[in-house]
């Protein structure tokens, strides 16, 4: 199985070189960080992860959860994982000191998400929602519930799950039939089905709070009577304890394609005692906090299984000998050379280093914004942030999800027939990795977010703010010689997603099924120059410390690699917009008994 090894020293690179978090002024969270207290987080989160985390992703690929009388039984090493992770502080690493957080900027949650993602999926997936969940009840809940609460879902000692999706019903939440039952003492009664439960119920913490979607008994239909409660498995006692069990039950596990260690549950709840989280009927603007949260870290854990799967292929193609490169032998003192002097090899090596590096920086970035968003003193900034993220977040959770798996694709076949083989692990993470693209909303539903809310939603405002951004940044950097390959295609591609989407827009409007058929082709547009952009600020920093006299081979490999993504990645925005230009009736043309 995989070893996991966790990238420190690209994490510190990007944090100190790229984003220089040692210059920020502008937010509280920042002030009171040096870099010696950064690497040493960076530093324990990697050992962490390394050494606890990972060892347990076999048991669970392998073992799975079972469904017993008192609940799900989780598989060997996860409870003990759990343990470690509460104890050692990592489930609170962003919440504010005054609820018992450590209060850190919000980057240290992507680089933790992103390392737990490489390490073991099934395991990441359980803390994920967690700062979402913290999120709503510090906004939304009363007194009470915060009190009781919040300490317990910082600390680690309670989990958390998101009760959504019905049998009948997936992404259309309108269609959900979970009903309240005011009691009149505070409480409602909850009673229905939900499906897709992940980590809906384990052994791992001593209580599992919920969040659920239903309706009060005269809501209106669809998503304006949809209000959001809080359901513990576990009612705390008068001590704050969990006490009596609530009327909560698993009525089954699911078997999936994979992240068999996470149990995928349908959750029952009979007349469950739950408590209104915020106004009556305003249920989904509340949750679609935490879900927002959920799919900014989609995209964080798929960029660390690419990462992890491209560092086990690179091992195995320096390792693995075969026949000699086509331009004659390379290492003449062994029976062959190793895989990596073949060109094709080096192809599929380069584009998952060009995707996994790429990808970090930009859910690094974005969680940067995030931070912004939520601390900075200036109202307006905190605005700006806020919809800047909004922007970007279908493309980190879907644009990265999608890449990733095509990324572990690459790590399986430089593998060759050893990559089928159970035993060497890459198997495991295409099977794991392929939720992401599902979960949290697919990328077909994400692609109509981003182009039909997002972009038509404020008549590009925000998008067109985005490529100035992009532009200053070249402008900026063009004084360095080192980026004469880097900026002109990054100039390029944002010239020609401008003038694309200015020229589509008047259609885009005035008929919906062509916003479907272009949005998913968008989406990857964006996606490419977003990456582009990031590979343009890594090969700058590292031309920085070239010029000031660094003498390091990976330094040059940072700008040869942005050379690669512009040459042979990016232009795939030219399929895309042929694609988006053909129009919908290629699609729709065909009638439906014509399948």
């Amino acid at each position: 199985m995989i070893a996991y090894a966790p990238p420190v020293d690209d994490f510190k690179f990007i944090l100190h070189e790229v984003l220089r978090i040692g210059e920020i002024d502008d937010l509280p969270s920042f002030r009171e960080l040096d870099a010696g207290t950064v690497d040493a987080i960076i530093d324990a989160l990697g050992q962490f992860a390394a050494e606890v985390v990972a060892p347990a992703n076999e048991a669970g690929d392998r073992q799975g959860c079972r469904l017993e009388a008192d609940g799900v039984v989780t598989a060997a090493g996860f409870a003990g994982a759990y343990q470690g992770f509460a104890e050692g502080g990592w489930a609170s690493l962003t919440a504010r000191p005054e609820d018992g957080g450590q209060g850190l900027p919000h980057i240290f949650l992507n680089i933790r998400d992103e390392m737990f993602g490489g390490a073991n999926l099934a395991f990441a997936m359980g803390p994920a929602p967690a700062s979402g969940f913290y999120e709503i009840l510090k906004r939304h809940a009363s007194d009470a519930i915060r009190r009781t609460y919040i300490p317990n879902v910082v600390s680690g000692r309670w989990a958390v799950a998101m009760s959504l999706t019905e049998p009948q019903c997936g992404s259309a939440l309108g269609l959900i039939r979970t009903r309240a039952e005011p009691v009149g003492d505070g409480s409602h009664r909850i009673t229905g089905t939900k499906m897709f439960n992940s980590w809906g119920d384990h052994d791992m913490a001593e209580n599992i709070v919920h969040l659920v979607l239903a309706r009060l008994p005269d809501a209106p239909s669809g998503t304006r009577g949809i209000s959001l409660f809080l359901v513990p498995k576990f009612l705390p006692d008068a001590s704050g304890r969990p006490g009596e069990r609530n009327g909560f039950s698993v009525g089954s596990v699911e078997q999936k394609m994979g992240i068999h260690g996470s149990p995928t549950c349908v959750t029952n709840f009979d007349g469950a005692t739950g408590y209104l989280v915020g106004a009556p009927n305003q249920g989904l603007p509340s949750m679609f906090i935490m879900m927002n949260a959920v799919r900014l870290a989609t995209g964080v854990m798929a960029t660390g299984m690419a990462d992890a799967t491209y560092r086990h292929a690179l091992a195995y193609s320096r390792e693995r000998i075969a026949g000699r490169s086509p331009s004659g032998a390379k290492y003449p003192d062994l029976p062959g050379d190793p895989i990596i002097v073949h060109p094709d090899v080096r192809r599929m090596l380069m584009t998952m280093r060009a995707f996994s590096e790429g990808a970090r920086l930009l859910c690094l970035w974005v969680g940067l914004e995030i931070e912004r968003s939520k601390s900075h003193e200036d109202a307006q900034a905190r605005e700006r942030s806020d919809a800047f993220v909004s922007l970007l977040t279908p493309v980190v959770k879907s644009f990265l999800s999608d890449k990733a798996f095509e990324m572990i694709d690459l790590a399986l076949q430089c593998f060759g027939g050893h990559g089928y083989i159970r035993e060497n692990g890459v198997e495991q993470y295409l099977r794991d990795e392929r939720m992401l693209r599902l979960g949290e909303g697919t990328s077909g539903i994400q692609a109509m977010d981003l182009l039909g809310r997002k972009v038509l939603g404020d008549n590009g405002e925000e998008l067109n703010r985005f490529f100035g951004l992009i532009r200053q940044f070249a402008d900026e950097a063009s004084v360095s010689p080192r980026l004469g390959a880097v900026l002109p295609p990054l100039r390029a591609a944002v010239d020609r997603m401008e003038r694309l989407t200015q020229e589509m827009a008047p259609l885009w409007r005035s008929d919906p099924d062509e916003v479907g058929a272009a949005s998913n082709d968008y989406l990857g547009m964006l996606g490419h120059v977003s990456l582009a952009f990031m590979w343009a600020k890594l090969a700058h920093a590292a031309g920085r410390l070239l010029d000031a006299g660094e003498a390091d081979a990976r330094l040059d490999g940072k700008i040869a690699t942005a050379e690669f993504y512009m040459a042979r990645i990016l232009p795939e925005i030219f399929a895309l917009e042929a694609r988006i230009r053909a129009g919908a009736s290629t699609l729709m043309r065909i009638s439906d008994d014509a399948f």
